[in-house]
């Protein structure tokens, strides 16, 4: 009796430590353009790493699904300023976490997708990203890499 209570805790322990390893695999995202026309621009929806074979992204009606075999880039940069925000350090305007993913899902052919992310919200779901893509991911600066961390 108390070594199958000493097992089962067990059990649960370890299901709890690998989880937390895992990290955070779903997150919150929009689609904001690309070469993808089955994905409608401007919707929210959740990009979703969990699954061991293909990366999801799903929105109220519907959902896109590719092979982390076919992602061949993952490039994560930040909106850009306006002119006028630049020009006479305007405060406000705070740049947005962008991840670009560049996909070879049809012979011959590669086809781009840029996505709205939370900053911060992203640590653990861009290492489960490049751990399942095979690729690292490209930051355009360190302060989109700060951006993608929480930083």
């Amino acid at each position: 009796m108390l070594r199958s209570r000493c097992v089962g805790a067990l059990a649960i322990a370890l299901l709890l430590v690998t989880t937390l390893a895992q990290g955070q695999t779903t997150i919150d995202a929009a689609y904001l353009q690309g070469r993808v026309e089955e994905l409608p621009k401007n919707k929210p929806g959740k990009l979703d790493a969990a699954d061991a074979e293909t990366l999801q992204f799903t929105w109220e009606k519907g959902s896109w699904k590719v092979l982390y075999s076919e992602i061949k880039t993952v490039y994560v940069s930040l909106t850009r300023r306006s002119v006028m925000v630049e020009v006479f350090g305007l405060p406000g305007a705070k740049r947005k976490l962008l991840l670009s993913l560049v996909v070879a899902d049809r012979p011959g052919a590669t086809r781009n997708s840029v996505f709205y992310l939370p900053k911060g919200a992203t640590r653990d779901f861009m290492r489960t990203l490049e751990t399942k893509t095979g690729r690292r991911a490209v930051y355009e600066s360190e302060e989109a890499r700060r951006g993608a961390e929480g930083q």
